[in-house]
């Protein structure tokens, strides 16, 4: 019995170091190829920093990618199953009025904000006209601002779908949604799910 739990724990941890080289190996790969891009040409180099100095990079969808074909970088998905959601809830409001580049919207006092979708969190802090505000960088491409919202995130921390973003700090969120250069309304948004 001992022999055959000692034997599963070698196997784990194999598996898991031939996981690590393999996802190391592949961005060595991945650099390298970078590398050789850029000493081709000039003409490769300015395009490389054009790219990389002047658009804005989907962090939230290279992250989807990665945990759908390589898995998650760290084995903590072992530890925290599916099934022990917290906070699951979808975005209700009572009116809303056209803010600025977004949508005001009436709510209760101390409003439990939901992520309107799966994303990264790129940036904290107060924003001129909205206060303190959270931004999210979706795996959909579009960045959703939620201001006047108090928050325990930290920068960089990966969100889902309909998990806490954090709490009113009044009756009022702000909802900025911009996608590609554009600022889209709240309504149009929703429908394109």
């Amino acid at each position: 019995m001992i022999f055959i739990k000692k034997k599963k724990d070698i196997n784990k941890r194999t598996k898991y170091i031939n996981n690590l080289f393999s996802r190391v190996l592949i961005s060595i790969i991945f650099l390298l190829s970078s590398v050789i891009f850029i000493k081709h040409s000039n003409d490769n180099l300015l395009m490389y920093k054009d790219y990389v100095f002047t658009s804005s990079f989907n962090f939230a969808s290279i992250n989807k990618w990665y945990k759908k074909h390589l898995g998650s970088i760290l084995p903590f998905d072992k530890i925290v199953k599916e099934d022990q959601t917290v906070f699951n809830e979808t975005f209700t409001y009572k009116e809303s009025n056209k803010y600025l580049d977004g949508t005001k919207f009436k709510v209760t006092n101390n409003y439990l904000m939901p992520a309107l979708q799966s994303g990264i969190v790129v940036f904290m802090g107060d924003k001129d006209d909205y206060g303190k505000t959270v931004i999210v960088q979706g795996t959909d491409g579009a960045d959703i601002w939620y201001a006047n919202v108090d928050s325990s995130l930290k920068l960089y921390d990966y969100v889902e779908k309909n998990s806490l973003i954090g709490q009113s700090l009044s009756d009022e969120i702000t909802l900025v949604i911009e996608k590609d250069k554009k600022y889209l309304d709240y309504s149009d948004y929703e429908n394109q799910d």
